[in-house]
């Protein structure tokens, strides 16, 4: 049997034991995914509405979004536009390490009053450090609201950083890292990032390697604090029923002292291209074994995102029948995610299933692929992937968190809201050609990479019929 499951998983790194949950965003985790019944109905995809919102600037470049409220709880989402991208070379996790920091004490609490009081105000609040942004988000209650607002600007504004804490949190996140090298996907994640963006910022993970943790000190904290937390690098979306003027006035009380300063440009290197066919295997011991197959995509924002999203549906979709043609009774584990940032980055499939039966999964694979290189699409499944495309964006929209997101996102990757209302009508010029030609250039093995985990002796010899087996040793 195949199974498909719904549920995308999240690695999340360290997580304290109290009420401030900690959640650090990581690609490697395989995501299990449920593919819709065959057949299911196309959708019309509209024009969406952009959800109505007032935005405001402080003096010192700090922008708020203000929404209409949603459900009895308020959602806020305060973005830092600087993520773990600018973690110097050697002090990878340092971005992680600052963030998690801000949450421990201020200049004027202590990490426990800073839970009790948030406790008491029935508020909460976590953290996500992604590659492009830093987020501290969280929810209150709409009479307490001002108040989590007012203690979220004092722990970013004013956090004392000691020397125990540094070191503390420095051995918590040491301890996720060891923890993530006994787990095969995390494993084979970190050697696909690593060998796929090469140089580029990308291939480091937001956790960072034993290595370079054990590089830091607490001076890179405040050096790294000081460069990226910048009041003209950060937007607040939050929902309320507050009348705006009122609520921008009180947050220009708590958030206006905030000092800027001149931002760290964002001036990477773009990942190098591939050149031919890599093939990669991670010695892993156990009876299971996995193969992440991929390439680089686009940035946010490119033409090509919108037929990426349709062909990352169109092989979700054809998933089921892959791994009927290899044998009816086998469960797997199976994704396919088109993932896009500020620069290009990565289409990806991965499966996971036992060691003795991976070769014939990865066989049908790329024979599958050939066979859409050739042009051997489904129409009707085409029609299906574009409707999940979109229906997966639209339905985020009614989730007032993922609606805060949305908003940020347009101006993190420099879209501009018009991307939210128009997303429909650019999957609906997607043209059966349009998508041929995507398959012919993404689904190519030219360019493309290949990580397979598991035993190496068991699966070598297969490999190497494919081509030019390289070990790796990314960890």
């Amino acid at each position: 049997m195949v199974e498909f499951m719904s549920g995308p998983t999240q690695h999340s790194g360290c997580r304290p034991g109290f009420g401030i949950r900690l959640v650090s965003i990581l690609t490697g985790v395989i995501a299990l995914i449920i593919a819709p019944a065959p057949g299911a109905p196309t959708v019309k995809l509209a024009k969406l509405t952009v959800p109505s919102f007032e935005r405001k600037s402080l003096l010192n470049g700090m922008e708020v979004l203000m929404l209409p409220p949603g459900p009895s709880r308020r959602s806020f989402r305060l973005m830092i536009e600087n993520g773990a991208a600018f973690d110097p070379v050697g002090k990878w996790g340092i971005t992680e390490l600052t963030t998690r920091m801000l949450l421990e004490e201020t200049e004027l609490r202590s990490g426990a009053l800073i839970r009790r009081q948030l406790e008491s105000l029935n508020g909460e609040l976590e953290l996500q450090v992604d590659w492009d942004a830093i987020y501290l988000y969280g929810s209150a209650p709409e009479e307490n609201l001002t108040a989590v607002l007012s203690l979220l600007a004092e722990i970013v504004v004013r956090p004392y950083f000691r020397e125990e804490t540094f070191e503390r949190l420095r051995k918590q996140q040491l301890e996720a890292v060891e923890n993530q090298l006994k787990r095969p996907e995390v494993v084979t994640q970190k050697a696909f990032l690593a060998h796929l963006f090469g140089p580029n910022p990308y291939g480091h993970g937001v956790l960072g390697t034993v290595e370079t943790l054990a590089n830091l000190e607490l001076r890179d904290v405040k050096i790294q604090y000081r460069k990226l937390f910048l009041p003209n690098q950060a937007r607040l979306a939050l929902h309320t029923s507050a009348e705006p003027q009122a609520m921008f006035r009180e947050l220009s009380r708590r958030w206006g002292v905030w000092i800027r300063a001149e931002a760290a440009p964002f001036t990477f290197r773009r990942a190098p291209v591939l050149e031919g066919w890599r093939i990669l295997l991670q010695d892993l011991p156990g009876d299971e074994a996995l193969f992440r197959w991929g390439r680089l995509s686009v940035e946010m924002g490119s033409r090509d995102y919108y037929a990426l999203k349709m062909l990352e549906e169109y092989l979700t979709l054809s998933l089921p029948g892959l791994a009927r043609a290899v044998e009816a009774e086998q469960q797997i584990q199976a994704s396919s995610r088109v993932k896009a940032f500020r620069m290009p980055g990565y289409l990806q499939l991965s499966l996971r299933t036992s060691s003795d039966r991976l070769m014939p999964y990865l066989k049908e694979f790329l024979q599958t692929m050939s066979g859409l290189r050739k042009g051997q699409v489904d129409p009707s499944l085409m029609e299906e992937a574009r409707s999940l495309a979109y229906l997966e964006f639209r339905n985020r929209l009614e989730d007032p968190v993922a609606r805060l997101t949305r908003l940020l996102d347009t101006s993190l990757y420099d879209l501009g809201v018009t991307y939210i209302a128009n997303y429909g009508l650019r999957l609906r010029r997607v043209t059966p050609e349009d998508f041929r030609k995507l398959l012919m250039e993404y689904l190519s093995q030219d360019s493309s990479l290949l990580v397979v985990g598991g035993p190496a002796a068991e699966l070598k010899p297969e490999l190497e019929e494919m081509g030019p087996v390289q070990i790796s040793t990314v960890r």
